[in-house]
C-alpha cells in the first residue's frame, strides 16, 4: 500500500497521462501518494476521462487535467504558467510521453524523425527548462525521464529513431542533475524494454513476438504498475540521494553494464 502521505503537498506532472499504459498508471500512484497530480495528454477527450476517474480514486488529493501536446512548447508554456499561478511550482516531473517509429532507415521519412525529436527529446528539454527554475526557487524538485533500453541495443534494427532520442534523453538527464544538484533537484532515468499492457506491446505483437529476449530470467514483461512504482521510488525522499543514475526495469531482458 502506498503512503498517502509520501507526497502530500507536493504538485506533480505527468505527461501522456491518459493513456492506458504507463503515464497513467505514474499519475494514479502519485495520487496514491498524496501529491496534487497534473495530468497531461493530447487527447482532450480522455485527458478529461482520466483526470475524473483519478480524482474520484483519490479524493484526498488534487487532481486536474490539461490537454497539451509534450512537443508544443506554446502548449507546455500555457499548462505551466496556469499549472503555477493554480497550485504552484512543480516539483515532480515525469517526462513519459513518447513516439516511437517501427522501421528502417530505408522506410521512414525525414517526417518521422523530426516528430520523434519534437515529442521525445526537446519537448522533456522544454518542460525541464520551464519547471527548473520553479522548483530552484521552490528549494527543489525530482525529474524522472521516461526512458529505454532501445539505445543500448540500437533499437534492436527496428526503431532508431526512438533509440537515438532516448540515448539523448539519458545523456540531457546526467546534465539535468549535475545542473540541479546544487539547488536540491535531482534527475533520474528509468529505463525498461516491452511492457506489457501497452499500446505499444498491443499494436506490435506479432512483431515483439519475433524478437529474442523479451523476457528476461524472471519469465515475464513488466507490466505499467511495475514502472510506475519505480518512478514513485525514483520520485520520493527515499531516494534522495540519488541523481543522473539510470534504474533498469526490465525483468533482466537486458542487464546494464
Amino acid at each position: 500500500m502506498a503512503d498517502p502521505n509520501e507526497f502530500a503537498g507536493r504538485v506533480a506532472l505527468v505527461t501522456a497521462a491518459a493513456g492506458q499504459g504507463i503515464g497513467q498508471a505514474v499519475a494514479r500512484r502519485l495520487a496514491a501518494g498524496g501529491a496534487r497530480v497534473i495530468v497531461t495528454d493530447i487527447h482532450a477527450g480522455r485527458t478529461e476521462k482520466v483526470t475524473a476517474a483519478i480524482a474520484a480514486a483519490y479524493p484526498a488529493t488534487t487532481v486536474v487535467g490539461y490537454p497539451m501536446d509534450a512537443g508544443d512548447r506554446g502548449q507546455i508554456d500555457t499548462v505551466i504558467d496556469q499549472v503555477t499561478a493554480s497550485l504552484g511550482p512543480v516539483q515532480i516531473l515525469v517526462n513519459n510521453a513518447a513516439v516511437n517509429v517501427v522501421g528502417s532507415i530505408f522506410d521512414y521519412e525525414p517526417a518521422n524523425w523530426d516528430w520523434a525529436v519534437r515529442v521525445n527529446l526537446s519537448g522533456p528539454w522544454y518542460l525541464c527548462r520551464r519547471v527548473m527554475p520553479l522548483m530552484r526557487d521552490a528549494g527543489g524538485g525530482v525529474v524522472v525521464n521516461v526512458g529505454s533500453y532501445a539505445p543500448d541495443v540500437g533499437g534492436g534494427g527496428i526503431e532508431a529513431p526512438y533509440a537515438a532520442t532516448k540515448g539523448a534523453l539519458a545523456a540531457l538527464t546526467r546534465g539535468l542533475a549535475h545542473e540541479g544538484g546544487p539547488f536540491g533537484i535531482r534527475a533520474v532515468y528509468i529505463s525498461m524494454g516491452v511492457v506489457k499492457g501497452t499500446k505499444f506491446a498491443e499494436d506490435n505483437a506479432e512483431l515483439l513476438a519475433g524478437l529474442p529476449g523479451t523476457t528476461g530470467p524472471l519469465g515475464e514483461l513488466p507490466d505499467a504498475t511495475d514502472i510506475a512504482e519505480s518512478v514513485a521510488f525514483l520520485a520520493s525522499d527515499r531516494a534522495a540521494f540519488i541523481t543522473g543514475e539510470v534504474l533498469n526495469v526490465s525483468g533482466g531482458s537486458y542487464m546494464r553494464n
